[in-house]
C-alpha cells in the first residue's frame, strides 16, 4: 500500500498551526494578492462555463487550507470540493463556508491525500473525479514528489480540464524587484519554522512546463505568469534581516 510520509509531516504541522496560519498581517496581504491574481486571470484560465444541457462545472481546490481559492471562485463553478491533508484546515474551510451561507452541496471540503492510497476513502467517490479544473495554491513546494502529485491531479480531470498552480517563482521567472532576495529561497525556507514541510522552495517556467508535460498535459497549452507585485515575507518568518520580497506565479495546462 502506497504511503506519503511527506504528507504526514505536512498533516502534523498544519494541524498544529491551522489557527494561526492565516492571521498574520503578511499572510493576509498575500491572500489578497492571490485572490486578485485568480480573479484577474479567470478568462486566461478559461474554466468551462455552466450549461443546462451539460454536467455541472466542478472545481477541486487541492491543499485547500481555509478555502481562499474556493471562496474566490465560487461564482465560476456549480460544485467546488476542497481536499487537504489537515483535519484542522478542513474544519476551518467548512466553518467559513457555513458562515458564508454556501450550501455543502455546492462547496465542501474533506481530508485526503491524492498521493496516499491508504487515506483515500473520502476522495474515492465521483465528486473528486472528472473535474473541470483542479487548483493548487501555494502548496506545490510542500509536496515531496511534485511530479507524482501533478500526475494524480491530471487523473482526476475531465478531458480538456485545466490544472492550475500558484506558487513561488524562482529568480529567473519572477520580477527583478524580488529576484535578488528570492535567490536565497532555499536558505530562507531552510531557516523557517515550516522548513521541514518544504521540498522545493520555488519553480521556474521551465520547471512547470516539464511537470505539466510529465503529468500528461498538452505541452502546447502550458502558460506561466508571474504576479505583477512582489510579496513581502517578514523577518520573523524568513529569518533574514529585514525580511525578503518574493514573487509568486500562476501557471496552467490542459489535459488532452
Amino acid at each position: 500500500m502506497a504511503t506519503d510520509s511527506f504528507g504526514d509531516t505536512n498533516r502534523h504541522f498544519w494541524n498544529k498551526n491551522a489557527k494561526s496560519a492565516f492571521t498574520q498581517e503578511w499572510a493576509l496581504a498575500l491572500s489578497e494578492q492571490l485572490r486578485d491574481c485568480l480573479l484577474s486571470s479567470i478568462d486566461w484560465i478559461d474554466i468551462r462555463k455552466s450549461s443546462s444541457n451539460e454536467t455541472p462545472v466542478k472545481i477541486i481546490d487541492y491543499a485547500c487550507g481555509n478555502g481562499l481559492v474556493s471562496r474566490t471562485l465560487v461564482d465560476f463553478a456549480d460544485v467546488i470540493r476542497g481536499v487537504d491533508v489537515s483535519d484542522a484546515m478542513v474544519d476551518q474551510y467548512n466553518d467559513l463556508r457555513r458562515q458564508s451561507g454556501i450550501s455543502p452541496e455546492r462547496m465542501h471540503a474533506v481530508c485526503g491525500n491524492f498521493l496516499d492510497s491508504g487515506h483515500n476513502d473520502a476522495i474515492a467517490g465521483p465528486d473528486f473525479y472528472e473535474a473541470d479544473a483542479i487548483i493548487m495554491s501555494m502548496a506545490l513546494h510542500h509536496c515531496g514528489d511534485p511530479q507524482a502529485m501533478l500526475s494524480k491531479m491530471v487523473d482526476r480531470l475531465r478531458s480538456n480540464g485545466v490544472l492550475v498552480m500558484l506558487d513561488w517563482a524562482d529568480s529567473a521567472s519572477g520580477h527583478a524587484a524580488g529576484a535578488s532576495s528570492h535567490a536565497h529561497g532555499h536558505d530562507i525556507m531552510g531557516n523557517s519554522d515550516a522548513s521541514h514541510t518544504i521540498s522545493k522552495s520555488s519553480f521556474s517556467a521551465g520547471d512547470m512546463k516539464q511537470l505539466f508535460s510529465g503529468a500528461g498535459c498538452n505541452p502546447d497549452t502550458v502558460g506561466f505568469r508571474p504576479y505583477k507585485e512582489t510579496s513581502h515575507i517578514p523577518e520573523s518568518v524568513a529569518k533574514v534581516k529585514g525580511g525578503v520580497d518574493m514573487t509568486f506565479f500562476i501557471a496552467k495546462a490542459r489535459k488532452p
